[in-house]
Parts: structure tokens; sequence; C-alpha cells
């Protein structure tokens, strides 16, 4: 069973848009941080030199490559020809 939702008072929708804002600055903050990585990775940069720019371990950003390393970029994906048939 679920509740049925209080309606906010203003104040509270202000917070709530504020966090709502927050959030979609991270998103982006987080997908330009992984792009810069595999973009490093892509010219060869070492994961050890990636991880002391970042301030991070070089196994974080060797799993980084591992998680997101396989996902085509955006700019890549215009570039790539079209599969053989």
């Amino acid at each position: 069973m679920s509740r049925r939702a209080r309606e906010l008072t203003v104040d509270q929708t202000a917070l709530v848009g504020a966090v709502r804002k927050v959030s979609r600055q991270r998103s982006k903050i987080n997908t330009d941080y992984v792009m810069a990585i595999l973009r490093a990775r892509e010219e060869g940069a070492t994961f050890g030199s990636i991880a002391e720019a970042a301030g991070t371990s070089s196994q974080a950003v060797q799993e980084i490559v591992r998680r997101h390393g396989q996902v085509q970029r955006p700019e890549s994906a215009k570039a790539a020809p079209a599969p053989a048939k």
C-alpha cells in the first residue's frame, strides 16, 4: 500500500527544484569525467598518469575504462563506418 503524497510547501518546492538542478549538473559532470578518462586512455595515457591527474587510484581508472570503454562515444558514432552486410 502506498501513501498519498502530501503537497509540498512553497519552500519545499524550491528546495526540491534546487536538488533537481544540482542532480542534472552532477550527471553532466560525471559523464564529462568518464569521457575525459576514456579519451586520455584512447590517446595512450597510462592508467597511473590518468589516476594522478584525477586524484584517484589506477585501479579506479581501470574499472572506469572496463565498464565504459566499450560504449561508443557520441562523436565516434558519427564517424564509425556502417557495419558490413
